[in-house]
């Protein structure tokens, strides 16, 4: 079947029996490869258990996909049997890598993972909030370079990458609007990356990837809102288990609706540090720390600034009535301050209150967000593959 629903050629042309005895056999190969992809190795009449499979038709299915290179075997020195020991198999999680890419305004991260997931290459750079956007893109390619040389790759060994940033961001990779980045609206970060990597390169807002990166590796549920804190707000939404993002990427930009004082609410709650206010991040910082100490005026800002984010955030939990909130970004360290207050006013108007969590994943929520869409996208091609094509790694791996 080809991605736009209509049977191959190749497909088409087949006898019925025959099309369905290869339909039968790529759904055991996927069910084989979704046991062995946890990275344990197996026996085969474990894989026959747990797959539901014959001992006869699991042996055939993980035997052929060993010879197309998705399974790596070896002698099971555990087994107690007499004569030939059996045989342990496991998936070949470095037969194709991923790139995830974050690109913020004070650092851009590249994190290079194998098929399992595992980190296997990253590098970080630090950049200026003010840098071009070409030079910001420069940085980004030579910052991807880097990770792949730590990675011992070189683009060609990556099969799917992800790039995270801020900004309102359509289907087709395009920033339709940035307040942060000078320069970044109408930029498209993935056709400058995708020549270095020759694969396709998506690209969605930091907030969707964090969200997804808290699913994977954090505080999860099948609905959930990852509300971004800093210097911005803003959010990341799983309805039903999906990443949803919109008809043009710009699903929960809440702070859209001025009049809920998203857009400064940061800088009103800096304006209550002592001293002149030039990084609203450190500022921030002080009056947090300072409202620890019971200072009137910093406790005074922070419930203001509570008040502001859950204007927004009500508007968000009434519409999709989340199981999960998670707090993330640049002020989730000031949760203690936070999670109260925003499950008080939430309290108070919801008729159901989400569970409010913060996040632990810091500053890799966005790049390791970018790794697991990646991720998604090899398994989404798998699963679309022609049954009548073989299923090798590189019928998958997207390369050109």
């Amino acid at each position: 079947m080809k991605k736009d629903g209509r049977v191959s050629a190749v497909s088409e042309s087949m006898p019925s029996a025959a099309r369905d005895q290869t339909m039968l056999r790529r759904a055991n190969e996927l069910t084989v490869l979704a046991v062995l992809r946890d990275g344990t190795s197996r026996v085969m009449r474990e894989i026959a258990d747990e797959t539901g499979l014959s001992w006869r038709t699991a042996n055939v299915v993980t035997e052929s996909l060993e010879a197309h290179g998705w399974l790596a075997s070896e002698a099971d020195t555990n087994g107690k049997r007499l004569g030939r020991p059996a045989r342990r198999y496991r998936f070949r999680a470095d037969v194709g890598h991923v790139a995830g890419i974050d690109i913020a305004a004070h650092a851009i991260s590249v994190f290079i993972a194998d098929l399992a997931g595992t980190i296997v290459g990253r590098h970080q750079v630090s950049v200026s909030p003010g840098d071009a956007a070409a030079d910001r893109l420069a940085t980004a390619e030579a910052t991807l370079r880097a990770a792949l040389s730590t990675a011992r790759l070189d683009g060609t060994g990556v099969w799917a990458a992800a790039v995270g940033s801020t900004g309102i961001i359509g289907p087709d990779g395009v920033v339709s609007k940035s307040a942060v980045l000078p320069g970044w609206t109408g930029v498209d970060p993935g056709a400058r990356l995708a020549h270095l990597l020759r694969c396709p390169v998506s690209v969605t807002n930091d907030c969707n990837l964090a969200v997804l990166a808290e699913r994977w590796h954090g505080h999860r549920a099948d609905t959930m809102i990852y509300l971004l804190t800093g210097v911005r707000l803003g959010t990341g939404l799983v309805i039903g288990g999906q990443l949803h993002r919109g008809s043009a990427g710009a699903a929960g930009e809440i702070g859209e609706i001025r009049e809920f004082g998203w857009h400064d609410a940061a800088e009103r709650l800096a304006a209550a540090a002592p001293g002149p206010v030039s990084d609203l991040d450190r500022a921030a910082a002080q009056v947090f720390a300072a409202a620890r100490d019971g200072d009137a005026g910093c406790l005074r800002a922070v419930e203001q600034f509570s008040t502001d984010v859950a204007r927004g955030l009500t508007a968000m939990v009434l519409t999709i009535d989340p199981d999960l909130v998670v707090i993330g970004g640049g002020f989730a360290h000031a949760a203690d301050l936070l999670l109260p207050r925003l499950r008080q006013r939430l309290a108070g108007t919801c008729p159901h209150t989400p569970r409010l969590e913060a996040s632990e994943l810091g500053d890799e929520s966005v790049g390791l967000g970018a790794v697991r869409l990646a991720l998604d996208t090899i398994d989404q091609r798998i699963t679309a593959l022609d049954s009548a094509t073989p299923l090798t790694p590189a019928a998958i791996s997207g390369t050109s």
